[in-house]
C-alpha cells in the first residue's frame, strides 16, 4: 500500500489534536489546536478547525489529500448518531467527506491504551466518563456536560475550587496560596471579578477546568484542597460501582485524561480501585488520543497492528512529542 497515509483527530473540551502516518505505523507530523467539542462549539467553527488541522497537517508532512485514505475524527460531544450524521452533513461539499469518519472521542481515548481491542476507558479531563466497549457492543456512564454532570471531571474540580473562593469571600476568610494562586492565573486582583470574567468567557468550561493542576499541586500541603480532590477521586469511584457488573474485569481498564497525567492523582486513584476493585487491571494509555484516532483509522481499512506496527507507532510518536 505505497503512497497511502491515515489521519487521527482527536477533539477534545480543551484543545483538538491531530496526527498523520502511513501503513507501517510512522507518524510522520502532528498539529494542535482549538478545541472540537461539539458542544462548545458550533458545526461550522467545527468544519473550519478541522479543515484548518488538515491543511497544517498535510502541509508539514508535504503530503496530498488524494494519499490520504482515512480521516478518523474522534470528537467530543459526537457520541450519538445524530451528532454524527449533522457532521457528516457538514462536510457534504468538502474533498474530505468520503474519507470522514467520525466516532466519540472515547473511542480513539480507549484505543489509545487498548491498540484498538476491547476495554474499558476512565476519561477524567474537561469532562468525564466511563465507556466499555466489549463484543462491538459498548456502554457509557457519566460524560452528561458540564451542565448536567460531569462529576469527577477537571471541570468538577475546578469548579469546586472556585467555589471555595467565593465561599472564603462569603464568611469573610483570607485566602489560601492556591486560592490566591487561582486569582491570578484567571488574571483577577479581587474576588468579585471572577463572576465578570467567567460569564462573559467566550468558554468558561475551559477557564474553570484550567485551575484544576493549581489544586493538584496544593494537595499535598492544603486541607481544603485535599478535600476538593477526595470529593473528585470519590466521584470517579462512582463511575466505576456504577459499571462494575458491566466491565470485563479480564480486560483492562485504560485511565486517561489531564488528571491522570498528575502522577499524585493517577497514583491515589490507582490505590483507591485496588482496595475496592483488587481483580481490576489498571493502566495508562500507551499514546495519545489522537494516535489512538489514527489507530482506528488503520483499522477502518482492515490494517493489522502487529508487533513491528504498534513499535513504530511508539517510537514515532515519542519523537514528534519531543519536538
Amino acid at each position: 500500500m505505497l503512497d497511502a497515509y491515515w489521519i487521527g483527530i482527536d477533539g477534545g473540551g480543551t484543545k483538538t489534536s491531530a496526527v498523520i502516518g502511513d501503513n507501517n505505523g510512522q507518524l510522520l507530523a502532528v498539529y494542535y489546536g482549538q478545541s472540537g467539542n461539539l458542544t462548545a462549539i458550533t458545526i461550522e467553527q467545527l468544519v473550519e478547525r478541522i479543515h484548518h488541522i488538515i491543511e497544517h497537517l498535510l502541509v508539514k508532512s508535504n503530503i496530498e489529500l488524494s494519499s490520504v485514505k482515512v480521516i478518523f475524527a474522534a470528537l467530543a460531544g459526537a457520541d450519538r448518531q445524530g451528532e454524527q450524521q449533522k457532521i457528516y452533513e457538514a462536510f457534504q461539499h468538502s474533498p474530505i467527506q468520503k474519507k470522514l469518519q467520525v466516532q466519540s472521542d472515547v473511542h480513539a481515548a480507549l484505543a489509545s491504551g487498548t491498540w484498538g481491542r476491547e476495554g474499558t476507558l476512565m476519561i477524567a479531563g474537561t469532562g468525564a466518563i466511563l465507556f466499555g466497549w466489549y463484543q462491538k457492543k459498548s456502554f457509557r456512564i457519566g460524560g452528561w456536560g458540564y451542565l448536567l454532570g460531569d462529576e469527577g471531571s477537571g471541570y468538577h474540580l475546578g469548579k469546586l475550587a472556585i467555589r471555595s473562593i467565593l465561599q472564603a469571600q462569603d464568611q469573610n476568610v483570607t485566602l489560601r496560596p492556591f486560592q490566591k494562586a487561582i486569582l491570578d492565573f484567571i488574571k483577577v486582583k479581587h474576588t468579585e471579578e471572577l463572576i465578570t470574567t467567567i460569564y462573559s468567557s467566550s468558554n468558561p468550561v475551559t477557564v474553570i477546568s484550567s485551575v484544576s493542576k493549581i489544586v493538584i499541586n496544593a494537595y499535598e500541603e492544603d486541607d481544603v484542597a485535599k478535600t476538593i480532590i477526595s470529593t473528585v477521586l470519590e466521584a470517579l469511584l462512582a463511575l466505576v460501582k456504577s459499571g462494575y457488573e458491566r466491565m470485563d474485569i479480564m480486560k483492562p481498564l485504560v485511565l486517561h485524561g489531564g488528571l491522570f497525567s498528575d502522577e499524585s492523582f493517577y497514583r491515589d486513584f490507582v490505590q483507591i480501585i485496588s482496595n475496592n476493585y483488587p481483580k481490576l487491571i489498571v493502566k495508562k494509555p500507551n499514546v495519545s488520543g489522537a494516535v489512538g484516532a489514527y489507530i482506528l483509522a488503520l483499522m477502518e481499512s482492515d490494517v493489522f497492528l502487529d508487533d513491528e506496527r504498534k513499535q513504530n507507532i511508539q517510537r514515532t510518536w515519542s519523537q514528534l512529542e519531543i519536538k
